[in-house]
């Protein structure tokens, strides 16, 4: 983590360093604006790319996503660069784009990208030799000991060894699962074997108990955490927090506060205006091709659940012949649908017909990236979302999107089976959990590739 870190300072301070020499050649005022722009753009992505929390070790783990961020990261400030010195009147005094962000310090960039992948190849290859594995004991051979052995095995990604389970109850345990020692075992064992973490799953009620494992196992040089109760296994992605001064465990929280819901709300403005300027042309001949073609409006609007489940009018340009619309979508779009007209087939599959749902994201009835809005029919095996998904309502926490986490992990189309939504339901509370304006431009960045594809239609 420390490594990356400053293996990325010191590519970016090398590589200023040789803009800041190559710009005295530009003389003038051409010289500051260089060295100027240069310093923001590299002291702008260390910054962003640290505060989106790149160098977390978790983070560090998926080196696809770190690579996926940076480089979603160097454009966003190249283009608020770009804006800046034609808002200002700049450009005629600056190498654009000979020199700069797109050359030297986009070269550190490029070089960031190139660390990134050998340390992908590094890791993996030290996985593979378990050589990254962190140890762990397992404090409690009852039930909860046997639940949280249960998920390191499910959830866990390979970097974790568990040494056993102690329990200074032998006798009590054995019926769930067989501890391979005591507490003083492992405290003996702790000597010679380095043990990174000790989880002790054992009921929070017995306070005493707790307070005794605790004290006993203090000289052990590890990380000691306290694993769920019985109760908290369903609600492991929460944590705990002061309310007015009380410690409160959470339950179930808002998707985005204030500030975040003002900041997304902020966002859908701004870029859902510049895009729909710019798409403008394209949305015209997207018309006139329609109108055409087929009898029948130009737009279709159809009713889907929205921000707290309410109904909101949907706009998409129509792809299917009037005559033979379903608003309520109780027959999804299959491959090869003799309801859709040649031209809609090609709106489709190259997503264009989605393009007036920036007229939703104007009017705040939807966003620029959230969970797909569903028809109030849409089924899945024949079978209607929310009877398939129980978790299914819980994503309209959040304002619907044109695109999400769920269309960029591969998870749109057709809904044959019962997989499919399952999966992108999945995608969406993942989606939510993990919310931020970076996660958003990230996935505005990807949407771009997958605008076509086999489950396009």
């Amino acid at each position: 983590m420390v490594l990356f870190a400053l293996v990325d300072h010191a590519l970016m301070a090398g590589a200023y360093a040789l803009s800041y020499l190559d710009a005295q050649s530009a003389g003038g005022i051409d010289t500051d604006i260089w060295r100027g722009t240069d310093a923001l753009f590299c002291v702008g992505v260390l910054y962003l790319f640290t505060a989106s929390g790149a160098y977390r070790v978790m983070a560090l783990a998926n080196m696809s996503a770190q690579i996926t961020k940076l480089l979603v990261i160097s454009l966003g400030m190249l283009t608020f660069e770009w804006a800046g010195l034609v808002l200002l009147d700049l450009v005629s005094y600056f190498r654009w784009p000979l020199h700069g962000p797109l050359t030297l310090v986009g070269g550190a960039v490029f070089a960031m990208v190139l660390v990134r992948a050998g340390g992908a190849l590094v890791l993996g290859e030290l996985s593979r030799r378990q050589r990254l594995v962190r140890t762990v004991a397992v404090i409690g051979g009852g039930s909860q000991g046997a639940r949280l052995l249960a998920l390191l095995k499910h959830q866990g990604e390979g970097g974790v060894r568990v040494l056993g389970v102690f329990d200074d109850r032998m006798d009590r345990a054995r019926d769930v699962v067989e501890p391979a020692g005591t507490l003083d075992d492992l405290i003996a064992l702790s000597r010679h074997q380095a043990i990174d973490d000790i989880l002790i799953a054992l009921p929070w009620g017995a306070e005493q108990r707790l307070l005794e494992v605790l004290d006993k196992l203090k000289p052990i040089p590890a990380n000691i955490r306290l694993a769920p109760d019985a109760i908290g296994y369903h609600f492991l992605n929460s944590g705990f927090e002061r309310f007015e001064g009380v410690p409160v465990y959470n339950i179930v929280g808002r998707p985005m506060g204030e500030w975040g819901a003002l900041l997304k709300r902020a966002e859908d403005l701004v870029l859902g205006s510049v895009a729909l300027v710019l798409l403008a042309p394209v949305m015209a001949l997207c018309a006139l091709a329609i109108r055409l073609e087929s009898q029948g409006p130009i737009l279709f609007k159809q009713q889907r659940y929205g921000y707290n489940n309410a109904l909101i009018d949907v706009y998409k340009f129509r792809s299917m012949y009037h005559e033979a619309r379903d608003e309520s979508a109780s027959r999804l779009a299959t491959q090869n649908d003799p309801r859709i007209t040649r031209v809609g087939r090609l709106l489709r599959r190259t997503s264009l017909d989605e393009l007036p749902q920036l007229l939703n994201v104007l009017n705040g009835s939807m966003s620029l990236v959230g969970p797909r809005p569903h028809a109030t029919r849409a089924k899945a095996g024949g079978r209607l979302y929310q009877e398939v998904v129980r978790e299914y309502a819980v994503r309209h926490k959040v304002k619907p999107g044109m695109t999400g986490w769920a269309q960029v992990k591969g998870w749109r189309g057709e809904t044959d089976t019962e997989e499919k939504i399952l999966r992108r339901v999945e995608c969406d509370l993942y989606y939510m959990e993990h919310w931020s304006i970076m996660f958003d431009i990230e996935i505005m960045f990807r949407t771009v590739f997958v605008l076509t594809g086999k489950n396009v239609y």
